[in-house]
């Protein structure tokens, strides 16, 4: 009786002390800090092989859809908001994620990502605005160190690919949902948009 009631009890403290949310490992940027949860950020390649994340237009597109990587090795892309829906100060590792293109005065774009299947190339990342896109979330996962990759995995199902980086007919360098060696990258972070306004 005595060793079900200790038993008993440690599970408790167990659980009352070291909630999933709060042990959980937290995405670091490329300088090993803590990345804050809805921080400002960009994605970059670890190695200075070709620049940051962009959107731009591709195809038949009207407005700025597709979620590129830039092919000048200097330009960081443009700022994104990254946020875990866990109440939490900073993004758990493998946590599911909310990825935006910061907002642009007079712009109305779509600046959410998500992903749109079949389409010449495959299951693309675009902005949300796509027609067709599929339900589901993205999840940063540490590869090495403070470098990451991302996964993209269906709504309700354990159907997931990695990101990596395909080419189209007019060599822009797409972000694509499939089961190739990931796209691999850091976080530089940002000052929040009120530090960075004053």
């Amino acid at each position: 009786m005595a060793s079900t009631t200790i038993l008993a009890l440690f599970l408790l403290s167990v659980l009352t002390f070291n909630p999933p949310s709060t042990t959980a490992q937290p995405v670091t940027d490329l300088h090993g800090n803590i990345v804050r949860n809805g921080g400002r950020f960009f994605i970059l390649p670890p190695f200075t092989v070709a620049g940051g994340i962009r959107r731009t237009k591709t195809g038949n597109e009207t407005t700025p859809l597709s979620v590129v990587q830039s092919l000048i090795e200097v330009d960081p892309g443009l700022p994104l908001t990254i946020t875990s829906p866990f109440k939490s100060l900073f993004i758990p590792n493998g946590s599911p994620v909310s990825i935006s293109f910061e907002l642009i005065p007079n712009d109305e774009s779509p600046l959410e990502w998500t992903a749109v299947p079949g389409l010449p190339e495959g299951t693309l990342v675009k902005v949300k605005g796509y027609p067709h896109t599929l339900p589901g979330s993205f999840s940063i996962h540490r590869v090495r160190d403070n470098t990451f990759k991302l996964l993209f995995c269906t709504l309700g199902s354990s159907l997931c690919g990695n990101v990596a980086i395909v080419e189209d007919e007019a060599k822009n360098r797409l972000l694509a949902v499939n089961q190739k060696h990931p796209y691999e990258f850091v976080l530089e972070q940002l000052p929040s948009s009120s530090a960075a306004s004053k």
